[in-house]
């Protein structure tokens, strides 16, 4: 059996969740919190030191577990001989990205917090973060192949930055606009098939290119 403290504890995150969704992490106040868990604001700052926390509790786990997955995966990619680098350079994307989709649609309530309502907060560069790491492992990847004698065309980094930026804002947009997880997967690949094209383009690859 829970404690009174666990319960009390959870139902302050139900409600902090509930006036977070509603009036974003800028509009939400402590006292407003409280008011809709049936508690002090002194009971409630006893056990959260203000909004920050309680956004982070109600985020993290879930933001870890998407951004950790993320990183590991571009540094597996990184690890991978040049020539597989350029075989799978679509396909293990492809693959990372939907585990990705899975990772967020069973953490979804902590996602449309993150991507819609965490304005203000330390949240609300979370996908500018990966964006970031998105466009160095890109610069590598080129950079990686033609030392290896794999010609690939040079592509800016502001360019390889805003293609990235507009692909990550563009798969968060399943969360933005609610879309059920299989309507999402079909989405985001649609979108991954968009950017593997454009790439291809971009960096010279023949138009009858296959991988072996």
């Amino acid at each position: 059996m829970r404690k009174k403290d666990d319960l009390a504890v959870d139902k302050i995150l139900e409600c902090a969740k509930d006036e977070f969704m509603e009036k974003g992490f800028e509009g939400a106040s402590m006292r407003s919190i409280a008011e809709r868990a049936g508690y002090t604001t002194g009971m409630l700052y006893g056990r959260f030191a203000d909004k920050s926390q309680l956004f982070k509790e109600l985020v993290e786990e879930a933001s870890d577990k998407l951004f950790n997955y993320f990183s590991d995966s571009e540094d597996k990619f990184a690890e991978l001989p040049p020539q597989n680098q350029y075989n799978e350079m679509h396909s293990y994307v492809d693959e990372k990205v939907d585990e990705m989709i899975d990772i967020i649609y069973d953490n979804f309530d902590a996602f449309k917090l993150i991507i819609c309502k965490s304005a203000g907060s330390g949240y609300e560069y979370y996908v500018d973060k990966m964006i970031d790491i998105e466009t160095a492992n890109t610069v590598r990847f080129i950079n990686t192949l033609n030392k290896a004698g794999i010609k690939m065309n040079e592509v800016r980094a502001d360019l390889s930055h805003m293609l990235s930026s507009a692909m990550f804002n563009g798969i968060f947009e399943v969360v933005a606009h609610d879309l059920p997880r299989e309507e999402a997967r079909g989405y985001v690949k649609q979108v991954q098939d968009f950017f593997n094209a454009g790439w291809d383009r971009l960096l010279g690859l023949p138009s009858d290119w296959q991988r072996s």
